[in-house]
């Protein structure tokens, strides 16, 4: 006998085989139950996106493939690094009235933020819902919320018009929110594919509109939701990077223009949304989650202001920061550097505390909120 096969057969050999075939049926299983649902063959939604002119190769793709090189390094800095990633206070929150998102009057613009990039939007009378994530955690592996308290009870909405998706990414695509909510929602738009994982989670298809970049939904004859392009990726598991896709939006009424980012890096598609669709009276765009390892598919804050002014938006509300540690960079970091590239090339930005209301353009909160809750590196110790 070899002295492999002897090692085998041997008690310690058969104790590491059998601890290998565990770890790996704890991934495969984990795997499994992570990735996004995919439609089978034969399904109906296949077709439009085998179609698609973003669809290669059995994959989505960017015009331009992001450069993405996550190293030994950043892992290292990620356990080790000094950055003030997690606030030391609760940070100031409102409980959401949602008598004040509603107004008598016909047109008027009426938003708040749960946190992150889920947004109520009252718009000229429709009620609109961007990547609503309603939970603590986001994922079985986490983030939390730097605030336990959620500014909403999902059960209290009602009446949702419109449930707009950016991507499947766990901290837009919310298990626990989709299912609370879907009854009372008329239509959910998402990108191609991401149809299927909204099925699995029990809501009906004839609710949901799956758009390519530039496809138009006209929700009735006074509000249209266009899926227009943004420079990401999509994946829930470890084997469906891609499957689905990716977009932003643009969100219009007869009385207003309103622009949605969901997640992107900076890239040349924003001028084209702006020359195509803008200007737009509130650009909300991702200002967080930045490295120089991923910068093509999350820009950083001064890449924000410059989208902004590329989309031709009047107002500009930074999203997707001070709600999640998913990053390496200090919390309030996006904040900071936001505010000095706006003062510098004159963008006006909107800054309410999570759960306030803005009325555009009564109400406009640029208040610098989150200054006294800025720590140092020497007062963390």
């Amino acid at each position: 006998m070899n002295v492999r096969l002897k090692y085998i057969n041997s008690r310690p050999g058969k104790i590491a085989i059998a601890v290998v075939l565990i770890l790996f049926g704890f991934f495969f299983t984990l795997n499994n139950v992570l990735s996004a649902a995919q439609y089978k063959a034969g399904d109906a939604p296949l077709n439009k996106i085998k179609s698609s002119p973003q669809f290669k190769n059995g994959k989505f793709v960017n015009p331009n493939p992001p450069a993405m090189s996550p190293s030994f390094g950043m892992f290292k800095k990620y356990i080790f690094g000094k950055e003030i990633r997690t606030p030391k206070e609760i940070l100031p929150q409102q409980q959401i009235d949602l008598d004040m998102l509603e107004s008598t009057d016909s047109s008027y613009l009426k938003v708040t933020n749960v946190g992150h990039s889920s947004l109520l939007i009252h718009m000229d009378g429709y009620r609109i819902l961007t990547d609503p994530v309603y939970e603590a955690k986001i994922s079985p592996v986490g983030p939390r919320r730097f605030n336990k308290d959620i500014p909403i009870d999902p059960t209290q909405l009602k009446d949702i018009d419109v449930v707009v998706i950016s991507h499947n990414h766990y901290d837009h695509l919310n298990k626990y929110s989709i299912k609370t909510i879907h009854e009372e929602v008329t239509r959910f738009i998402v990108p191609l594919g991401v149809g299927a994982q909204l099925e699995k989670w029990g809501v009906p298809r004839e609710k949901i509109a799956e758009l390519d970049w530039w496809d138009s939904f006209e929700y009735d004859e006074n509000l249209t939701i266009t899926s227009t392009p943004s420079q990401h990726f999509s994946g829930r598991g470890i084997t469906d990077r891609d499957k689905s896709l990716w977009t932003s939006y643009a969100i219009a009424t007869l009385d207003h223009n309103i622009y949605f980012s969901g997640d992107s890096g900076y890239f040349d598609g924003f001028k084209a949304i702006g020359e195509k669709l803008g200007p737009f009276d509130i650009a909300f765009m991702e200002c967080g989650a930045y490295n120089l390892e991923w910068a093509d598919v999350h820009m950083f804050p001064e890449e924000t202001v410059q989208a902004s002014l590329d989309l031709k938006a009047h107002y500009v509300w930074p999203i997707h920061w001070g709600t999640f540690n998913l990053a390496l960079h200090d919390w309030f970091d996006p904040m900071e550097r936001v505010t000095r590239a706006a003062q510098k090339n004159g963008v006006r930005l909107l800054t309410p505390i999570f759960g306030q209301v803005v009325e555009y353009p009564g109400r406009m909160q640029t208040e610098h909120w989150w200054k006294p809750y800025v720590q140092s590196k020497q007062e963390e110790g």
